[in-house]
């Protein structure tokens, strides 16, 4: 029986390992992925809720500070915006082109000023 393996034959293995492993990681991060998207605005409606009820004092009972709530609320709602920055900078992009483009063309056409109708 062979039981030691030629350097070749263990890379090929470790490559097998390795392609293995980053499919099962492929199909975890597609899993997230699909809960993310499927409850994205109840995700983003509940962190930003808990925050502004922590805000208010509403959010249990905890022995940090003041300070140190305040701190980790704007995380919670930080790290949810962050989480999202690919969609919302999706649902933004266009209004701020149009904004530009509008912008733009305002220097170059300028204003057309209305005559007054000696009539009027």
């Amino acid at each position: 029986m062979k039981t030691k393996l030629t350097p070749l034959e263990e890379l090929r293995q470790e490559k097998e390992i390795v392609r293995r492993e980053c499919a099962e990681s492929e199909e975890r991060l597609a899993g997230h992925w699909v809960y993310l998207s499927d409850n994205a605005g109840s995700l983003l409606f509940q962190s930003a809720l808990n925050a502004v009820l922590k805000k208010f004092g509403f959010g249990g009972t905890s022995s940090k500070s003041k300070k140190e709530e305040e701190v980790s609320t704007s995380n919670n709602l930080l790290a949810g915006l962050t989480a999202y920055y690919p969609v919302i900078w999706d649902l933004v992009q266009p209004l701020i082109w149009r904004f530009v483009v509008k912008k733009i063309k305002s220097i170059f056409s300028g204003k057309k000023k209305k005559r007054k109708n000696d009539d009027d």
